[in-house]
């Protein structure tokens, strides 16, 4: 073989090395390992995965800067404190674990440290409720107030929680007008589970409206059969968003638990206990990069819990002693989706928001994170968050002096 051949095979050998130690180099490098100069070794790393909304918070890893959020940088495994900041909002921290050659995410969704008041109403409002599906707001204004220019302002209204275009709201629309013969203020409200219909209820009569047609309702003479058949529908439409969860919980949760609400994107359920039980492991081995929070596979009665289905997580959340003990209302018997709750989910699927005597607060679904983003003026027995998560809604006066009756305002969180 003549010396040029040689050369020609020997630099594509060469050339054909490079581009592998290359490209091994460049996986490597993908899957977390870095050079370890004290040690003379390639150790692997890990990647931690920092976003927030609003975007442009600060990293701190066991308080020094790392980078900013939407990032991801390498470190070596162990447990870290991450704290994600942004000046005018309440900081997010968490303990994380963080394994080689995985991404670990820590995910910030951070509420301001002063947020404003907008009004949805402005005549006055009584009775608000929320509509199952957290889409929209009945309330009725009684006769009592005086009426604009001629226009009949006193019944029922139906406020929807969705914004026009320019982000505009798009304001209340009447639904039926009250009479004398038919005060739809003294009624009690009761929307249906599939929220289009709402019965207005007074002494023995009832009154079905379906959202969109005013002023046209349907005479319901047994009302209670009907808030019945309503109760079985919602208890079907809770188990059918179970069915992709696993038997294992599902047995638990029909057996052991009352369900309190499913998480906007389905994947979680927050719960109260019923009866002492353990939850079966469903996910072995488990999944890493999972949430590092301890879960809690035994449960205990009263006590109210989150289980996670992608991960197979079961979180404690709080102590029923811990919420406000809600005052029972005079009036009909109602079916038990109806009752206020002082906890529910946050549109984020990632946080419960809390009621609590004279404060609003929020926490991540495993107890984490827990902080007041409201303690200003507000009624008790009426918060909604507003769908996309933008504000909160509340019931209010800011001048009693001005007027006897409350209205709607938003929390504005962004």
């Amino acid at each position: 073989m003549t010396l040029p051949k040689i050369r020609s095979i020997l630099i594509f050998i060469i050339t054909v090395c490079i581009i592998l130690g290359v490209s091994a180099a460049v996986i490597a490098y993908g899957r977390g390992y870095r050079v370890n100069v004290n040690k003379n070794s390639l150790t692997p790393t890990g990647l931690i995965s920092a976003t927030s909304d609003p975007v442009g918070a600060q990293v701190l890893v066991d308080n020094q800067l790392k980078t900013a959020t939407n990032n991801s940088f390498a470190i070596e495994p162990g447990w870290y404190t991450v704290r994600i900041i942004k000046e005018a909002f309440i900081p997010w921290e968490k303990k994380i674990r963080v394994q080689g050659e995985v991404v670990t995410r820590a995910d910030a969704f951070l509420f301001p440290t002063n947020p404003s008041l907008s009004p949805l109403t402005r005549t006055g409002m009584e009775q608000p409720t929320l509509s199952p599906d957290g889409s929209k707001i009945a309330y009725t204004i009684p006769l009592s107030i005086p009426q604009d220019g001629g226009v009949v302002s006193a019944g029922l209204w139906v406020y929807t929680l969705s914004d026009a275009p320019l982000g505009r709201n798009r304001g209340p629309e009447l639904l039926a007008q009250s009479s004398p013969t038919f005060n739809l203020s003294t009624t009690t409200i009761v929307w249906s589970p599939d929220s289009t219909q709402i019965l207005a209820i007074t002494g023995s009569r009832g009154r079905l409206y379906t959202v969109g047609n005013k002023n046209t309702f349907e005479e319901i003479s047994q009302y209670q059969r009907l808030l019945s058949v309503w109760q079985d529908e919602h208890t079907t439409i809770n188990l059918e968003k179970l069915v992709p969860f696993k038997q294992g919980f599902i047995d638990i949760a029909t057996s052991s638990a009352r369900i309190l609400a499913v998480s906007p994107d389905e994947t979680k359920v927050l719960y109260e206990a019923t009866a002492a039980a353990t939850i079966p492991t469903i996910i072995n081995p488990p999944l890493i990069g999972t949430n590092p929070t301890e879960d809690v596979r035994t449960i205990e009665p009263k006590k109210l819990y989150v289980y996670d289905s992608r991960e197979d997580k079961n979180f404690f959340v709080l102590d029923q002693s811990e919420l406000p003990t809600p005052t029972p209302k005079a009036g009909p018997t109602l079916p038990f989706y109806t009752q206020v709750s002082s906890i529910g989910w946050f549109p984020t699927s990632k946080h419960l928001l809390l009621t609590l005597l004279g404060k609003i607060d929020v926490m991540e679904y495993d107890r984490t994170n827990w902080t007041t983003i409201y303690a200003g003026p507000f009624t008790p027995g009426f918060v909604a968050p507003w769908p996309n998560g933008s504000r909160l809604v509340i019931v209010t006066n800011l001048n009693p002096s001005a007027g006897t009756l409350p209205n709607l305002y938003t929390v504005n969180l962004r």
